[in-house]
């Protein structure tokens, strides 16, 4: 335990240089203030926030927990990562209480972060680099589980998630690694999870997938998980290609992959440890782009649609009427976005996407694709869960807005899809946040608040902020300050159960 104390302090110190190096080269940029989000956090809080601290009042629905993930750190050893998927996974938690707020943050013990902590060097092959050593270190080496991406709370679990390894149970009170999760070993070690699956409010069970090489050739695998958490089914379908699937719309009774022309091209390179994954990943609009469509019930598929190319990573709910399945997306013209992604933390800035629906037709077997107003490029859909798979207009999204410093998400905002009316929160200049994730307050859909981390550049520090979902520009109703800045991530989730200290 003394070693690896000693190790992350060390590490911190060397990471701590390097990032006030980077902060210090932001000056007054505007497209390079949100640089200091990227900064590691080596340190692991726990601490409360009294009400007294507490920007404005947290509204009495509001006593659950609200969970954050993303990378922690995204260099080792004064060297970067080659990419910021590589960081690795650092859980926050936010528990609101009628007193304040409790707020706690654990890195994932992977042993990525356990072995390259004590070596305080990068040792391990990840997705955008290679282990040093050249390809004898790497060969037949599959990119290391970093736990960064996503998590869900589902049968009484606490999850992180990843896209090319198995989940990695974490306490949901402290925030401590339970270990690696298999579902009582009946989801493989060469069983990939990916980072987004759902849970389906009509059944209570949760529905994710995982793309990897069969003995047939490139497949999406499926599981369903039962209310209880247990893996209660497993399923796969062939595709063309190794592509990258990073999410999935969920309906009432069907489940709808896209499967974009990004994929493997060419798995040599990567196998014999001479190219990166994401160096082997390239987007190719002559391949085409299909739509699966996934019975619940036999967990086949029954629909395949061609679609005109394009990019897509994350998708909002998926409505069945009659026939026809509607869903809305963020839609990227190519993959220009991956340029960003690899040098997001050395000053590139953020790139978003377009809002855009989808309607399949079961029974025609026809598409239609269409854009949807928004006042910003986009990422991060969100909507209210409880109306998931069924009839639902409010789409929320991280927006980056001209405000003077557009190098990063820095608003959100609301889409009524069916009137088409839009709002806007600015958070303001040299502020930036992520994904936010609505907290029901009424019974009707939109009847409750969005909660979002925001960094400050200037007190380098970060709040979590709830807005009012409902009101007509998403005024703040409250924001808790913290001590610390939480490092820019990817995803988050809210529970009713208030995890508290014992």
């Amino acid at each position: 335990m003394q070693s690896e104390v000693q190790a992350t302090e060390n590490a911190a110190r060397a990471t701590d240089n390097a990032a006030q190096a980077t902060s210090a080269t932001a000056g007054d940029d505007p497209l390079r203030q949100h640089l200091g989000g990227f900064q590691a956090l080596e340190q692991e809080f726990d601490y409360q926030i009294p009400a007294s601290e507490i920007r404005g009042r947290v509204p009495a629905a509001v006593r659950g927990t609200f969970f954050r993930i993303g990378p922690g750190r995204n260099s080792l050893g004064g060297q970067a990562f080659g990419h910021w998927f590589d960081g690795d996974g650092m859980m926050h938690a936010l528990t609101f209480t009628e007193s304040g707020a409790w707020y706690r943050n654990r890195y994932v013990r992977t042993p990525k972060y356990l072995g390259e902590t004590a070596a305080g060097q990068i040792r391990y092959r990840s997705f955008g680099h290679n282990a040093p050593g050249g390809w004898r270190k790497n060969i037949g080496r599959p990119p290391a589980n970093c736990a960064n991406t996503s998590m869900v709370w589902h049968g009484e679990r606490l999850l992180a998630l990843w896209e090319g390894g198995r989940p990695w149970e974490l306490d949901p009170a402290t925030l401590e690694t339970r270990g690696e999760f298999s579902y009582g070993g009946k989801l493989r070690l060469w069983e990939p999870f990916s980072a987004h699956g759902k849970v389906h409010p009509g059944n209570g069970c949760y529905y994710n997938h995982g793309v990897t090489m069969g003995l047939s050739g490139p497949r999406i695998n499926l599981y369903q998980i039962s209310p209880a958490g247990q893996l209660a089914r497993k399923a796969h379908f062939n595709i063309d290609r190794l592509a990258f699937v990073h999410d999935a719309a969920l309906g009432a009774r069907h489940w709808v992959f896209l499967v974009h022309p990004l994929a493997m091209e060419g798995m040599a390179p990567f196998l014999f440890g001479l190219k990166t994954f994401d160096e082997s990943v390239a987007f190719r609009p002559e391949w085409g782009m299909k739509a699966y469509v996934v019975s619940l019930d036999t967990l086949e598929v029954v629909r395949v649609f061609e679609l005109p190319p394009f990019a897509v990573f994350h998708v909002g709910n998926c409505r069945e009427r009659g026939d026809e399945l509607v869903l809305e997306l963020v839609r990227f013209e190519d993959y220009a976005v991956a340029d960003t992604l690899r040098n997001v933390f050395a000053g590139g800035a953020a790139k978003g996407g377009a809002l855009w629906q989808i309607s399949l037709n079961l029974r025609s077997g026809t598409s239609a694709l269409a854009p949807l107003p928004q006042l910003a490029t986009c990422e991060f859909p969100q909507w209210d869960e409880r109306f998931s798979t069924a009839e639902s207009r409010f789409l929320y999204s991280a927006a980056i807005l001209e405000n003077g410093t557009p190098g990063f998400f820095n608003g959100v905002q609301r889409l009524d899809t069916e009137a088409g009316e839009l709002a806007m929160h600015d958070f303001g200049p040299g502020r930036f946040t992520s994904e936010a994730v609505f907290v029901p307050e009424g019974e009707a859909e939109g009847a409750g608040y969005l909660c979002a981390v925001v960094y400050d550049a200037a007190s380098d520090r970060s709040e979590v902020v709830l807005l009012d979902a409902r009101s007509r520009q998403l005024e703040e109703v409250a924001a808790v300050p913290l001590r610390n800045h939480v490092p820019f991530g990817f995803h988050c989730g809210y529970t009713s159960r208030a995890f508290l200290p014992t």
